[in-house]
């Protein structure tokens, strides 16, 4: 009877369901209440089967034989453990080592790329690596048609705000956002924050879309913890809508954010709007000014109604061939694909690619023969130049560089600092390139236009 009831509770430990959605509880790891909970469980009942097995035919032999040859079994233990450790180093994660000599910018077609400004962390470099202007806010920067700077005093800061081209500030506002600011065709602003809630039982993080005038004031908000019933009728169980399991630590948890959560449940990482293109009368979701947005966690790209923020379209995970894992800044073409940063997070390799959106198939890919040369885990960007390359931003290498269509590459720029106690709070990463988050293009005469009235 009591075998029975042995056999019984293993039967449903193996009938266990696990959630096969998109892993991340929003620091890179994984969350150990469903996948990783089910391995262990085969696990344990095999160990349980070969130990059972073992205890009655071979126990009592191994035991003589070790003790006949001690010598020859302790040198069998340490030549496995030599094995061990070597594998382990063999195969570690190459780092994003600092080579000094590829810091700066670097001309490989000067015929083929598109000319203008770059920038990057308050600084505006022309195209030889050359500093032309900076502001002191450092992080989401966008400059304006007029020269004005929009930007996030730095990483998680309480403080963004918007500033002249002499970096005077307009208005400040100790508002924490992340990841964009986007500036319309309507000269309004575009910006996330987060609000945390109580949520099966842990302190949760749900994004909101703020909708701004230039002159700083809120006119709309979108949340996703007021949309999240809605919201999940589109994709399979995300981690986080399984309650704490008390045997299992979740050892992944991020130290309280500024907004006091512990995890972020979609981790919203981009906004763009759809352009003027050739799909627009095929379906109300490539209409013009609507939402593209992008989800981290559960790897999902959504198209937003631009008035009443329906779900529109949608691309998720294994819905693209190859899936996409932790995707940033999908964009749309005028010719209606949607161009977007596939990470590759945890296949260990990026890709870029072009997505029909009409029947999800790809149009377009680029990825590296080895896989090592383009792979960013958790940021990264790409934008379509208006002479339709790329450039295309890989972050935790520090990298950015200019693709054409035709997969050459034709620009790139390395990061020139190394890492250290000031810019990462990660030990492990001081002495390393600094990442960038993100790299942008500007017209050339677009900025020698506000050098020049600014100059007067």
């Amino acid at each position: 009877m009591e075998k029975k009831g042995i056999i019984l509770f293993l039967i449903f430990l193996m009938s266990l369901n696990y959630v096969s959605a998109y892993i991340d509880p929003g620091t890179g790891g994984y969350l150990a209440t469903s996948l990783f909970s089910t391995i262990i469980t085969y696990l344990a009942i095999i160990f349980a089967s070969v130990a059972a097995f073992l205890s009655v035919h071979f126990i009592k032999p191994i035991k003589n034989f070790i003790k006949t040859h001690k010598k020859f079994f302790i040198l069998i233990i340490i030549l496995l453990i030599i094995i061990i450790i070597a594998i382990l180093i063999i195969f570690q994660k190459p780092k994003n080592q600092f080579d000094s000599s590829l810091s700066g910018a670097h001309i490989y077609d000067i015929a083929k790329i598109y000319q203008g400004y770059n920038l990057y962390e308050g600084k505006l470099i022309d195209m030889n690596n050359n500093l032309i202007h900076n502001w002191s806010s450092i992080y989401l920067g966008v400059i304006d048609k007029n020269g004005d700077y929009y930007a996030q005093e730095y990483y998680e800061s309480l403080k963004w705000g918007r500033y002249s081209w002499n970096n005077s500030v307009i208005w400040e506002m100790n508002l924490p956002i992340h990841h964009e600011i986007l500036l319309t065709p309507q000269d309004t602003i575009i910006t996330f924050t987060k609000e945390t809630h109580l949520y099966n039982g842990r302190y949760v993080e749900f994004d909101v879309i703020l909708q701004l005038y230039k002159n700083g004031t809120i006119f709309d908000s979108w949340s996703t913890w007021d949309n999240l019933d809605y919201l999940k009728q589109f994709h399979k169980p995300l981690e986080l809508e399984q309650s704490p399991n008390f045997l299992i630590p979740e050892e992944h948890r991020k130290n309280a954010s500024i907004w006091g959560g512990n995890f972020d449940y979609y981790h919203l990482n981009s906004l763009s709007l759809v352009p003027n293109n050739s799909l627009e009368k095929i379906h109300s979701a490539f209409t013009p000014g609507n939402w593209i947005i992008s989800f981290r966690h559960g790897s999902m790209i959504f198209i937003l109604d631009k008035n009443t923020k329906k779900v529109l379209w949608r691309a998720i995970d294994d819905q693209i061939s190859g899936r996409l894992e932790g995707p940033h800044t999908p964009t749309m073409t005028s010719q209606g694909n949607i161009i977007v940063l596939d990470n590759g997070r945890y296949r260990e390799w990026s890709r870029i690619i072009s997505i029909n959106p009409v029947d999800l198939n790809i149009t377009w890919e680029y990825k590296t023969e080895n896989p090592k040369d383009f792979f960013s885990l958790s940021q990264s960007s790409v934008d379509l130049l208006p002479n339709q390359n790329l450039l295309v931003t890989e972050s935790e290498k520090g990298r950015v560089f200019e693709l054409t269509p035709y997969k050459k590459i034709v620009w790139e720029f390395y990061h020139p600092d190394k890492q250290n106690e000031k810019n990462s709070a990660d030990l492990s990463k001081h002495g390393l390139r600094q990442e960038i988050y993100r790299m942008t293009r500007y017209d050339k005469s677009f900025i020698d236009n506000i050098i020049n009235k600014n100059a007067k």
